[in-house]
């Protein structure tokens, strides 16, 4: 491997990353949810997405130089049909979130705060692009360093860590508790998704259950 993907140069790509999604959220994002609403809310929101998470992970690539790493960013979105683990994964997911709901609310009922435009954000966005960054890129660039088990906690916990800069730009605030409790259940995700991808060598796997969770916490959350 070059130089180029030192852990140095890991580390900086990241850290540049979260601070560009922080004033993401900060600059952009926050006053497109004050002053827009409905569907021009929610593409103005994908849009951003899309173009800084997908382009990031273009860029990252292109800039590796590594040219085993870019032919792998390329062959991993072929569909793993064959996976079984995958949909036995995806129907654990499913019931484990249902029974949650189900217990916590005395049956399923649909979120008052959910809205028909969260399909977009939530079931297409976010799943394509998240994973494809973080395990397709970070995953496979660490992976040319460690083992799969400490390659994957590392890519693990700085996906969690990227979800601060949405903590610390919600309003009304979250609670410390809240704060632990989604850290920790996203950096689990993480691993989850990371384990996928190294069983499967695709991304479609972790994007499909990252796809059904995002959907179904927010539809009955």
């Amino acid at each position: 491997m070059k130089n180029r993907l030192s852990l140095a140069r890991l580390g900086l790509q990241f850290a540049g990353f979260w601070l560009l999604w922080l004033m993401t959220q900060a600059l952009l994002n926050a006053p497109i949810k004050r002053h827009l609403t409905g569907w021009s809310q929610e593409l103005a929101l994908d849009a951003i997405k899309l173009i800084i998470w997908l382009g990031a992970a273009w860029w990252f690539i292109h800039r590796a130089g590594d040219h085993t790493l870019a032919i792998g960013n390329r062959l991993q979105w072929r569909p793993t049909w064959q996976f079984a683990a995958g949909y036995l994964v995806w129907g654990l997911v499913i019931i484990y979130l249902i029974g949650q709901f189900w217990l916590a609310h005395h049956g399923l009922q649909i979120s008052p705060k959910f809205i028909p435009e969260y399909w977009g954000r939530y079931f297409l966005v976010v799943g394509i692009t998240e994973e494809f960054l973080f395990r397709g890129y970070f995953l496979n660039a660490l992976r040319k360093r460690f083992s799969f088990g400490p390659a994957n906690v590392i890519q693990a916990l700085a996906f969690a860590s990227m979800h601060i800069p949405r903590y610390l730009t919600i309003v009304p605030t979250m609670s410390p508790v809240a704060w632990v409790t989604n850290l920790v259940t996203v950096a689990v995700l993480g691993l989850l998704f990371g384990w996928l991808y190294e069983r499967s060598h695709s991304l479609w796997p972790g994007i499909i259950i990252h796809m059904t969770w995002d959907i179904l916490v927010t539809l009955f959350a």
